[in-house]
């Protein structure tokens, strides 16, 4: 890795259907120099996929918050299986964290209503092991 692949990757984070001739162009090589950089860093597992970025706005998932878990004695897996398990229709957990501290567990969590919140966090803290939760309301991401 060179600084020219760490800036085709800057490129590819802020849009991964960037044409590999404009990435070329803004870092100075030939298209077939950087596809090959490309395939490389694919090969290599530096670039896992490419994804699409969803602007939950428009849906009408306008409310964002942080849901920290405190969990005892059971496993991450098994805990994580039933937060999803307990996830209201409207409601979607964007980003999950397992953390190191006072708090195990980090949602991000976005929904419709104030409502889906306060039910999913009333399961969520039913379940057995959950000791607390704490919930940040985000105000810009």
């Amino acid at each position: 890795m060179d600084s020219i692949d760490y800036e085709i990757l800057k490129y590819l984070k802020k849009n991964g259907r960037m044409t590999h001739e404009k990435i070329a162009q803004a870092v100075n090589l030939s298209r077939p120099a950087v596809r090959n950089r490309v395939i490389a860093m694919e090969d290599a597992g530096v670039i896992e996929g490419y994804s699409t970025r969803i602007n939950y706005d428009v849906l009408g998932f306008n409310i964002q918050v942080l849901v920290y878990v405190k969990v005892m004695s059971i496993s991450y897996e098994e805990v994580m299986k039933q937060i999803h398990a307990r996830v209201p229709d409207r409601l979607i957990i964007e980003d999950q964290f397992r953390l190191s501290g006072e708090w195990c567990i980090l949602l991000r969590v976005m929904c419709h209503y104030q409502e889906d919140i306060t039910l999913f966090v009333d399961r969520v803290i039913q379940i057995e092991n959950v000791v607390a939760t704490n919930t940040v309301l985000i105000f810009k991401s």
